[in-house]
């Protein structure tokens, strides 16, 4: 890409620019990590929550970059070539999307937003896809994934725009139809996903999280639903009507938008759920006058609206009923959602993995487990630092509200005081039930699965899948929710044997 080509990309967002290398001048490659840079490149400075990148121009120059864009005309070197422009996210979105040589038109894309269940639908429609031998890249949170090789196990639910350009021109080359992905709302804020244009997006709920980033909720939803402007001209919006209204979607034509819910006002409406803790079956009546049977290993009615709105994208995405029914029985889960420790059962009890982290998923999580157990409610969670101050004592409340046992531990407190966090949490929770703080997550699983009885169910959220916690100044410490529940459960096992 020519220095002449950035100019013209970035023509309407430019402020002022000083360009001291020929305009036929080719750039190598386009970096917004320092560390990253190489002979020849563009360095875009892009300020975040901890650093600015506008710090670390000094040193990309020294290792070599020949163009910087910038929103500050702080560290520049004397006679170094720049563009300050009006935005440095939406200018790298911009000129990565251009440097790939890719765009939307190359492919069907689904977009999933919402505060739950995005990576539970992202996977199901992936799994349908390449169960009907379609070609689907995955972008998700556990997991991104070309076709059925895992190229990634991410640290953002959205990647960045560098990354995201990056894997839909490997998907490209490979000649994939269908990318399916995770649209978080720090990623519509921060334009990561500004020039991707979507043949559907969907909304699961949109529920209190994120206000350590966003200042209220109302803004946060606003963000979300502001995706809408990223539709392609003959795209739909599917919107669950249990959470959402089909008037808060400003400037869609409503015969764009398919509904789904538990609602009768439905397109897609839920019916007769039916559940254990090892699978699930319910009906869905569709807008043909048709009722569906449905059958799945993963449970929970949070889960019937994740598989209902699957099961639309896929129909749009010219799959068949039949097909996505056999699909979905053949789905396994996501890792930590609702991911039950299978060695539980031998000892009489389930233990279950799972990521709910705001206050809605843990009464969701929680209610379901009420349902499909008839002996007692065992909770172990914690909340996490750099978030949300405003939902510790709300999760309280609702652990307290829907559990006989709450156990409050350490999630990752990350910078946060671990102690404030609890002392925080406890806030919300009833004194008069059964309550013990254990700091310690390892001893509180312990205990949460030392106290269990034939029949009890334990949950343990808020961290999933992660692999480690996260302390102060950086510190990550290896520790996976079911790896440690599962190796508790194995040792009890043999100690009983004795």
């Amino acid at each position: 890409m020519t220095i002449s080509k950035i100019l013209g990309l970035l023509k309407n967002e430019i402020i002022k620019s000083s360009i001291n290398l020929p305009e036929n001048f080719e750039i190598t490659s386009i970096k917004d990590n320092c560390e990253n840079v190489e002979k020849n490149d563009v360095f875009v400075a892009i300020k975040g929550e901890i650093f600015d990148g506008h710090d670390f121009i000094q040193t990309s120059y020294k290792r070599g970059a020949v163009l910087f864009i910038v929103e500050s005309d702080k560290n520049i070197p004397e006679k170094a070539s720049y563009i300050k422009v009006k935005n440095t996210r939406k200018a790298l979105s911009e000129i990565a999307f251009n440097f790939s040589n890719i765009n939307s038109d190359n492919f069907k894309i689904f977009g999933v937003t919402g505060t739950n269940g995005k990576s539970t639908t992202v996977s199901l429609i992936h799994h349908l896809l390449r169960e009907s031998k379609k070609t689907s890249t995955l972008i998700g949170t556990v997991e991104i994934k070309i076709n059925d090789e895992v190229i990634d196990e991410p640290y953002n639910t959205t990647p960045g725009s560098l990354k995201l350009a990056s894997i839909l021109k490997e998907s490209k080359e490979k000649n994939v139809e269908f990318i399916n992905m995770e649209v978080s709302s720090h990623s519509i804020e921060q334009k990561r996903v500004e020039n991707i244009k979507f043949d559907i997006i969907a909304y699961t709920n949109i529920t209190r999280d994120h206000l350590d980033y966003h200042s209220t909720f109302e803004e946060y939803k606003n963000v979300k639903l502001s995706l809408v402007k990223n539709l392609k001209k003959d795209g739909k919006v599917i919107l669950n009507i249990d959470n959402l209204k089909k008037e808060e979607l400003k400037n869609v034509d409503k015969d764009k938008i398919i509904t789904y819910g538990f609602s009768e006002d439905a397109d897609y409406v839920i019916k007769d759920v039916s559940k254990s803790i090892y699978q699930m079956n319910f009906k869905i009546k569709t807008p043909e006058g048709s009722e569906l049977s449905i059958y799945s290993s993963i449970v929970g009615d949070f889960n019937a609206s994740n598989i209902t709105l699957a099961l639309i994208s896929t129909k749009l995405m010219g799959l068949s009923y039949e097909e996505i029914k056999h699909g979905i029985i053949t789905f396994s889960g996501v890792p930590g959602r609702f991911q039950l420790v299978p060695n539980s059962k031998n000892l009489g009890f389930s233990v279950v993995i799972d990521f709910a982290h705001t206050p809605d998923a843990l009464e969701q999580v929680l209610k379901t487990a009420k349902d499909i157990t008839t002996g007692r409610v065992i909770i172990v969670f914690g909340a996490g630092g750099h978030a949300d101050v405003g939902k510790r004592k709300i999760m309280g409340a609702v652990a307290s509200k829907y559990s006989d046992i709450t156990i409050l531990t350490t999630d990752d407190p990350k910078d946060d005081d671990p102690e404030k966090i609890i002392e925080d949490v406890k806030k919300g929770i009833d004194v008069n039930k059964n309550f013990i703080v254990i700091p310690n997550r390892k001893t509180a699983i312990n205990a949460a699965i030392n106290f269990a009885n034939r029949e009890d169910i334990v949950i343990i959220a808020g961290r999933g899948h992660e692999l480690f916690q996260l302390f102060a100044k950086g510190k990550k410490v290896r520790f996976n929710d079911f790896e440690v529940a599962h190796e508790i459960i194995e040792n009890l096992r043999r100690s009983m044997k004795k």
